[in-house]
């Protein structure tokens, strides 16, 4: 019985320092992601270019705004018009 009830508090105690370690390493991405964000806030307000501002936090971390990116691609109208199919009667 005690022999169970250690290896029951033994398993705890693993589970419970692995996921304050996941925590830790959450924390530490999110208060980065916050500076690399706050940093491009404060350039865009002081007027640098989107542009520049996206290709220094893909820089930082390739990962962060990529759906935003992706949408503003497919947002973007195309460079030469697409030539339409006209019917003929």
């Amino acid at each position: 019985m005690m022999t169970n009830r250690r290896d029951l508090d033994e398993s705890l105690l693993t589970e419970i320092t692995r996921r304050m370690a996941e925590i830790s390493e959450i924390q530490h991405d999110l208060a980065r992601q916050q500076r690399i964000l706050s940093h491009a806030a404060t350039q865009l307000r002081t007027g640098k270019h989107a542009e520049s501002v996206v290709a220094e936090i893909r820089e930082q971390n390739p990962e962060m705004l990529r759906d935003y990116c992706d949408l503003q691609v497919t947002l973007i109208p195309p460079l030469r018009p697409v030539p339409r199919v006209v019917a003929s009667a």
